[in-house]
């Protein structure tokens, strides 16, 4: 054998070893959380009424979960209601509008003719005018009142408190008949579980070797699964005591099969 295929020869040798090796990966622990977690807090005090949901309940986005006691803003709004109908100042500006009209009319026809003087006009003309600022006050009054209904309306309104995401309740704060007063306005926790949060903590050399944004697979141990995920954050620094980097992977979870809380796993490449 010549040289030339010996040194061949130790070539593919050394390919066909590499290419034989296959690609190492180290699989990383974590565990899940929920995608947001909310402490839901009334803006209004008062008493709870009704606790429309127990802890446990799927609930969705803009569902009622608590009323307070409204009996006195019922009372509030159906006086400003009527408040708002009535029409009987603006009515009353108008018809003494028309008659100063009338009369000044009247008045300049007669000083024309030589039978009125024009003092008389001109105190026609104050009156009139005088009554058309009347009516432009009753009419600013009237939208007032209902400026006024309006905000008796939002404020009765704003004492449903309704769920902000589509979640799961995990704690109530707040029982019924309890008061809620303004410096411990929270009422329950709500949790976010579709999506949820995988959340591992890896050297920085493994957590540099990822982007926001990538896809990644995530497996389930218990349920011997694995699924797609995103990574959606990547934290800036290192933690100083363990000298690792947290990262979170956002998984979809409309089916509901995945648990906050659970054990899962992340496969990075050593390479």
């Amino acid at each position: 054998m010549s040289k030339l295929q010996v040194v061949l020869t130790s070539l593919l040798a050394v390919f066909g070893l590499i290419a034989a090796t296959p690609a190492t990966a180290i699989e990383l622990d974590g565990f899940t959380e929920p995608y947001r977690t909310i402490s839901v807090a009334a803006d209004e005090s008062g008493i709870i009424a009704e606790m429309l949901v127990r802890e446990g309940h799927v609930v969705e986005a803009g569902q009622p979960l608590v009323r307070l006691n409204s009996d006195v803003h019922l009372a509030l709004l159906a006086i400003a209601e009527q408040s708002m109908q009535a029409q009987g100042r603006v009515e009353a500006a108008s018809a003494e509008m028309r008659m100063r009209r009338e009369r000044l009319a009247k008045l300049d026809s007669l000083r024309i003719g030589g039978h009125a003087r024009q003092e008389e006009v001109d105190r026609a003309r104050t009156e009139f005018a005088v009554a058309e600022a009347n009516v432009r006050t009753a009419r600013e009054d009237l939208a007032t009142r209902r400026l006024e209904y309006e905000k008796l309306k939002a404020q009765l309104q704003r004492r449903t408190i309704r769920s902000p995401i589509a979640g799961a309740v995990t704690q109530l704060q707040k029982e019924l008949g309890e008061f809620v007063a303004p410096n411990a306005p929270e009422i329950l926790t709500l949790v976010q579980l579709d999506p949820l949060l995988a959340n591992f903590s890896m050297m920085r050399v493994d957590a540099e070797k990822l982007r926001v944004g990538a896809k990644v697979k995530v497996g389930f141990p218990g349920l011997n699964r694995r699924m797609d995920g995103v990574i959606e954050f990547i934290s800036p620094v290192t933690d100083a005591e363990s000298g690792t980097v947290r990262v979170k992977v956002r998984v979809a979870n409309a089916d509901g099969q995945l648990r906050s809380g659970e054990r899962c796993t992340i496969r990075i490449s050593s390479k």
